[in-house]
């Protein structure tokens, strides 16, 4: 039977648990016993050559990279594929990922001093507030690299923004609703997460300046926060479906878009009631092939963790990254 941690344990005269971190790169064990572990796991054959020399390098630097906690899927789903992709992926660098059960600044300020203080970098969902924005310019000051992701944070000395362009995100789903609306004009609405996300904001930005200054037979009827929930997203879809009869299209900011599909669903609108939104996976992957939604903006994940990388061994000021437009029509296989 091929050895395990229980076994590798006994031989490197460690706990378990150590193993464990050893053999994930995770920080805070002594580097020889660290090497005792890779000794042990190389006398068994636990690991490949690759894998264990991977281990040994001594310059890799400490990456933590913190996303929230929500009912949105697209964040578990990157969660997911960072940590396999992180594994699978030696770009010289130990990337950790935290899920943050809240997103409420005092608690993500509290956790980018605490991750960072063991870290290199830190890459962080960006909640636009102050008491992050100081968070962040202290781990700067402290030689930290420091990176927000999808969404950014105003005014810090954060050193790239590794996301789309979020305002011609904006005005494109504006210009795919306005070419599919009838030519006799609608309502239009716009359903975010929470105005705290700089990403969303700046989605209705460029929504709103296409639709004002290109459409005027399109009527804005405003922004609602869904928290990412989907229950909540689809309550406040029903609602909008019964106040706006002549609601024509939807542009989802934020993620937990099968909410509002499942109003649309429930109301016989589905189809009738375009629907554009954010970040692609297996929800909306659904709702696409269904023709529930017409189209999703998103980018690759892979090209995502790659710049993010990127950042480390080269800090430059990051171009946006390329915008993915997936329709019914092009389902990725």
């Amino acid at each position: 039977m091929r050895p395990g941690i229980r076994e590798i344990a006994a031989m490197a005269g460690v706990s378990e648990a150590t193993v464990d971190r050893v053999l994930h790169g995770r920080p805070n064990v002594r580097p020889a016993t660290a090497e005792r572990v890779l000794a042990a796991a190389a006398e068994c054959r636990y690991l490949a050559d690759r894998d264990l020399d991977r281990l040994r390098r001594p310059d890799r630097m400490r990456l933590a990279v913190i996303l929230p906690s929500t009912a949105n899927p697209y964040i578990r789903t990157l969660n997911a594929e960072l940590r396999t992709w992180s594994q699978a992926r030696d770009r010289g660098a130990r990337v950790h990922s935290f899920l943050l059960d809240s997103m409420n600044p005092e608690m993500m300020a509290r956790s980018l001093r605490r991750l960072g203080r063991n870290s290199d970098a830190v890459a962080f969902f960006g909640i636009d507030h102050p008491d992050i924005a100081i968070a962040a310019d202290e781990l700067a000051d402290k030689g930290k690299l420091v990176l927000t992701l999808i969404s950014d944070i105003t005014g810090s000395r954060r050193h790239a923004f590794i996301g789309i362009d979020n305002l011609a995100a904006g005005r494109t789903a504006a210009y795919l609703l306005a070419a599919t609306a009838p030519a006799s004009g609608g309502k239009l609405a716009v359903i975010a997460a929470t105005r705290q996300y700089r990403s969303h904001i700046e989605r209705e930005l460029g929504f709103q300046e296409l639709i004002q200054r290109d459409h005027p037979r399109l009527e804005f009827t405003g922004t609602i926060e869904g928290q990412d929930d989907p229950m909540t997203n689809m309550n406040m879809t029903l609602a909008l479906l019964q106040r706006f009869p002549d609601l024509c299209g939807i542009y989802n900011v934020g993620g937990s878009s099968e909410g509002i599909g499942m109003a649309l669903r429930r109301t016989g609108r589905a189809g009738k009631v375009r629907l554009i939104g954010h970040g692609y996976g297996s929800d909306t992957r659904n709702l696409l092939a269904e023709g529930v939604m017409t189209a999703v903006l998103t980018q690759r994940n892979m090209t995502l963790f790659e710049a993010m990388l990127d950042q480390l061994h080269n800090p430059k000021t990051a171009d946006p990254l390329p915008m993915q437009i997936i329709f019914p029509t092009n389902l990725p296989g």
